[in-house]
């Protein structure tokens, strides 16, 4: 079962100051420059997808925690199979002393989202899959807008603050399906308005390429959620990295949730975390050995655990690494959420990534797990 992420290779048309590594002592008052660039990638069980990138960006000081004070991009992307994708991000975690700003707006359809069933019981066929392509597939298209500001509190103490507005759909494909199955109509549309507040703790030695130090969150979700009351959701998410030795990093990260009420059905494929939510439970952001969207519910439980190791490093012109890491976790639909090790999907294997200047990741793992082998390919470390 092969994975793609969003962007697989970049092209060669990337401005030339945009390929030169920053150099110590720049000042943080940096013009402002242009970066655009067409893509090859793939989506969600879908792919190869074509696409282009635009990024208006003030590069940050050299010694700074993250590589550009501010930038505004723009992503879009197609797909052969029906799949596209529009996105503008605005990032500004440098701009203003104390604060930092997190704004997307998206609209996204992806043609071949999985869907196994909700709970961590679902079973996954394989030859039942090779017969019936669509089987465990459903087309979601989402439209999201969210803005996220963050106050530091004192030393690596913050406060995120987050709103957010989401319509969700989901259609069955031709054929038979679990979607089709758990949903008679074939489609289930649902709008949410969410909001969250988290606490963060964060003493990493720098946002890019972390070799050091503690992140950790914890926060509260609420959601006008479905037909129901709405729901709200408690959540923590806990990573770590440690230099072990000049080149290697050993990372580990442990996340929960769970979410009382009446959450929308979106709302039990994601994990909010801060900046960036997180898809659970499967894919290269959550559970490599598994397919993205494999496990869906209420809550869920998850760890992984990476060592990464630069075999040929080239300092802040970039390095190729070597992979080894463990992924476990599992979903809660019709239990309540609760820190156990019963019935956890465990998974494991390797990869290379490809890191280029100082930020600029393509991470490509081959894992094993309870349901075979899985290949993926992502954009940066997966935590």
């Amino acid at each position: 079962m092969i994975r793609c992420a969003r962007i697989l290779l970049l092209l060669t048309l990337v401005p030339a100051s945009t390929l030169t590594a920053q150099t110590p002592g720049r000042s943080s008052g940096s013009p402002w420059r242009t970066s655009y660039f067409p893509f090859l990638g793939g989506g969600v069980n879908d792919g190869p997808t074509l696409g282009v990138h635009l990024r208006y960006w003030q590069p940050a000081a050299y010694e700074d925690r993250a590589t550009a004070r501010g930038a505004l991009t723009a992503t879009a992307g197609i797909t052969s199979r029906g799949s596209r994708h529009l996105t503008l991000q605005f990032r500004a975690p440098l701009m203003w002393d104390g604060w930092r700003l997190h704004a997307v707006a998206s609209a996204q359809r992806l043609a071949r989202f999985g869907y196994h069933g909700l709970g961590n019981e679902t079973e996954f066929d394989k030859a039942a899959a090779d017969t019936v392509p669509f089987l465990y597939r459903v087309r979601r298209t989402t439209y999201v807008g969210s803005v996220e500001v963050t106050r530091r509190l004192r030393g690596p103490l913050q406060l995120a603050l987050r709103g957010g507005l989401e319509r969700a759909r989901f259609t069955s494909l031709p054929d038979s399906s679990v979607f089709a199955t758990d949903f008679p109509s074939g489609e289930l549309e649902q709008n949410d308005a969410s909001g969250r507040l988290a606490l963060i703790y964060d003493t990493r030695d720098n946002e890019f390429n972390t070799h050091q130090g503690l992140l950790l969150e914890a926060g509260t979700e609420v959601g006008s959620g479905g037909p129901g009351d709405g729901y709200t959701r408690q959540y923590a998410i806990l990573r770590g990295y440690l230099t072990v030795r000049e080149g290697t990093v050993v990372a580990l990260r442990l996340a929960g949730s769970g979410t009382g009420g009446d959450p929308t059905f979106n709302a039990r494929f994601t994990l909010p975390g801060w900046e960036d939510q997180v898809p659970v439970l499967g894919g290269e952001d959550s559970h490599r050995s598994l397919d993205e969207g494999r496990l869906a519910g209420k809550g869920s439980l998850f760890g992984n655990l990476e060592v990464r190791h630069d075999l040929l490093p080239f300092g802040d012109l970039g390095a190729v690494t070597l992979l080894a890491f463990v992924d476990a976790g599992r979903v809660f639909e019709r239990e309540s959420f609760r820190l156990t090790t019963d019935d956890m999907k465990v998974g494991g294997g390797g990869g290379v990534a490809i890191r280029i200047l100082r930020s600029t990741i393509f991470a490509f793992n081959f894992a094993g797990g309870p349901d075979g082998f899985n290949f993926s390919v992502g954009s940066g470390w997966m935590f």
